[in-house]
């Protein structure tokens, strides 16, 4: 164990020319997800753009909504990546529209992992799929394994 820990601090102390300089915002995400139902997800997303505009962005979320009669809330985390193809010969609208991204993410809850793809205007809005796959039962619950679609929105706190 103590090797592990000496480990870690060396390597967090040595400075590295392969990092680049993240610029970091927050949003509040506002959203419609069907998940096996419909729920109202309402949540926050760190935001790291790179020099690139691509973004790293990790997100805790509440999906809130009816399930047997009883509302619920469930938590979950999430971690993707939204990929700014500027100017990609492929696409003959990214040399007009800078601020489209394609969106991967992971997000899990206490019962599912699902994997998503998708795609966001200005950062600001997102559509994205994915399917549930379930690991763990609840009876409070139905069965959450199945295909997931949400419209969400990113607010953002600060401007620039």
């Amino acid at each position: 164990m103590k090797k592990i820990v000496a480990f870690l601090v060396l390597f967090t102390f040595i400075p590295t020319n392969a990092q680049q300089k993240l610029t970091e915002y927050f949003t509040v995400n506002l959203g419609y997800e069907y998940w096996n139902g419909n729920f109202g997800k309402v949540g926050t997303d760190l935001f790291l753009v790179q020099k690139n505009n691509n973004i790293l962005t990790f997100s805790a979320n509440a999906n809130m909504g009816y399930m047997k009669d009883k509302f619920r809330i469930m938590p979950e985390v999430g971690a993707g990546y939204m990929f700014n193809f500027s100017n990609n010969t492929g696409d003959p609208y990214s040399s007009n529209i800078s601020s489209a991204f394609y969106v991967i993410r992971a997000e899990v809850s206490p019962w599912t992992v699902t994997p998503k793809v998708g795609f966001a205007v200005l950062s600001l809005l997102e559509i994205n799929a994915g399917y549930s796959f379930e690991f763990r039962n609840n009876d409070n619950f139905k069965d959450m394994s199945g295909i997931r679609a949400g419209l969400t929105i990113h607010l953002p706190t600060q401007l620039f």
